[in-house]
């Protein structure tokens, strides 16, 4: 069969042009569907960044709905002798306090020994387990040791490596008077170490010590002791110099022995809450920002057949709209409470005066909430929190929002829905395509099948005819 470029050389037809022609026609056919294609495509990106934006409201509105949110405090008193640090647990008010001792950790060394590097325990061909216990540490720490491995560097080595609750140092106090320090990596009573060598009684000797009867080879370098602390007059006694369960959301941090009572001064903190707030006013702002472009309309001439290419790929559309509607009406909700309405907070929302005009936008009077979180943070609690379930700006807001994103089967939300919808028409769009592209194929098949036999006809109609001019020729002459 002959090629397309090939069509109507025999004829002389110009056959490859038409056939071109012809399959520029049924080619434009599929540009309809490409176009509803590549718009629903855009709705469908366009959504794609309106659901972002609403879940980054979501967020900062679900933070606005927590009580923890409005309950922040802060030290605003400077201590010396110890530092604290307070979470949304903590009581406002005035301590004082007086640390009566730090924790410290036990310090055990041995005694004078010559050399770092000599054996110290007996040559038995075989290996000794030193064993520390520790009352305050769930199992005690194991160390076994060849004959090779027992000189003061080897044990301090062995020991360290076993990563412990226990260091080894070797300290050279002279020329030939070396000693192994143990330290308990823990402070306090609870981390007083007992040490023991199973397999070799000369090593025992050397390092043996038994916390409980305070006996043994080994000095007790520095003893251990629980720090101890009086808060308002009532005397706290804990293994660490970091306490965090004296008082309700305040940790304290031990520093030095005081040298006179010092007062903790835990104050309310509006640092947290403004953030929370401003946060939210951000993202809400966001929100409209998007919603503006997406639904953009450009004006155009009044001369001009078509819309501008810069329109919004959702303009018009109703679940935009819906979806502004809901959250604009919030506002005008009155809560209950000392603030009824958000301007009493400071903030204040834009007049939206049409699609040209205002979006909306939400501002914020810093002085005027800092002075409503100061004075009375119960007030925008309750404005914002409400009981939690069913009042309360933020609660409501809240869960507004997540019934827009809700991707549940028995109760999608209006993204999904609206998504959905859109995926179901590219699919059927998809499918219209691919049976619209075969059917031109086929129809470019017999297009070209036709004329290929039409090229091929009439060659034989004009071998014929110049067959048969030779003849009358020939009979004339």
């Amino acid at each position: 069969m002959a090629t397309i470029s090939n069509l109507g050389v025999g004829s002389n037809l110009n056959l490859a042009d038409l056939y071109d022609q012809l399959e520029t026609a049924e080619r434009g056919k599929l540009t309809a569907i490409t176009k509803q294609q590549s718009t629903y495509n855009a709705q469908l990106s366009a959504y794609g960044k309106l659901q972002s934006s609403l879940q980054n409201l979501e967020t900062a509105t679900a933070a606005l709905a927590k009580s923890s949110t409005y309950n922040s405090t802060s030290v605003s008193s400077t201590n010396t002798a110890f530092s604290a640090a307070t979470t949304s647990d903590a009581t406002v008010g005035n301590y004082t306090v007086n640390v009566k001792q730090l924790a410290k950790p036990q310090v055990l060394t041995t005694g004078s020994i010559a050399s770092n590097s000599a054996q110290l325990g007996a040559t038995t061909g075989g290996t000794r387990t030193i064993t520390i216990t520790q009352p305050g540490t769930k199992e005690p720490l194991k160390v076994t040791l060849s004959d090779a491995d027992t000189s003061l560097t080897g044990i301090a080595k062995a020991i360290n490596g076993a990563n412990g609750n226990v260091t080894a140092t070797v300290v050279k106090a002279n020329d030939n008077d070396y000693r192994l320090m143990l330290t308990s990596k823990s402070t306090g009573t609870s981390s007083d170490m007992t040490v023991s060598v199973t397999g070799d009684d000369t090593l025992q000797g050397v390092i043996g010590y038994d916390s409980g009867s305070k006996t043994g080879a080994l000095k007790v370098q520095t003893t251990s002791q629980n720090a101890k602390i009086v808060v308002n007059d009532v005397e706290i006694e804990r293994s660490s110099n970091t306490i965090s369960d004296a008082l309700p959301g305040v940790t304290f941090t031990l520093k030095a022995q005081s040298t006179a009572n010092e007062n903790l001064e835990v104050t309310r903190a509006t640092d947290a809450s403004k953030k929370a707030i401003t946060d939210w006013v951000s993202a809400y702002n966001t929100l409209q920002s998007t919603i503006a472009s997406v639904t953009k309309y450009v004006a155009v001439d009044k001369d001009s057949a078509t819309q501008s290419t810069a329109n919004g790929a959702l303009i018009g559309d109703s679940t935009v709209r819906s979806i502004q509607a809901q959250l604009r009406s919030q506002f005008t909700n009155v809560e209950s409470g000392t603030f009824k309405i958000m301007a009493q907070l400071g903030i204040t929302q834009d007049p939206v005066t049409g699609a040209n005009g205002e979006t909306g936008l939400l501002k914020v009077d810093d002085a005027k909430l800092t002075k409503a979180l100061t004075d009375n943070p119960q007030g925008v609690t309750q404005y914002f929190v409400g009981d939690g379930k069913t009042t309360g700006f933020a609660t409501q807001m809240d869960k507004t929002l997540n019934g827009m994103l809700s991707t549940s089967t028995s109760s999608s939300g209006a993204i999904k829905n609206a998504t959905d919808g859109i995926n179901s028409t590219l699919k059927t769009l998809s499918k219209r395509y691919d049976a619209m592209s075969n059917t031109i194929d086929a129809t470019m098949a017999r297009y070209k099948a036709q004329f290929t036999s039409l090229d091929t006809l009439v060659n034989k109609l004009n071998n014929t005819a110049n067959y048969l001019n030779k003849q009358f020729s020939s009979s004339s002459s």
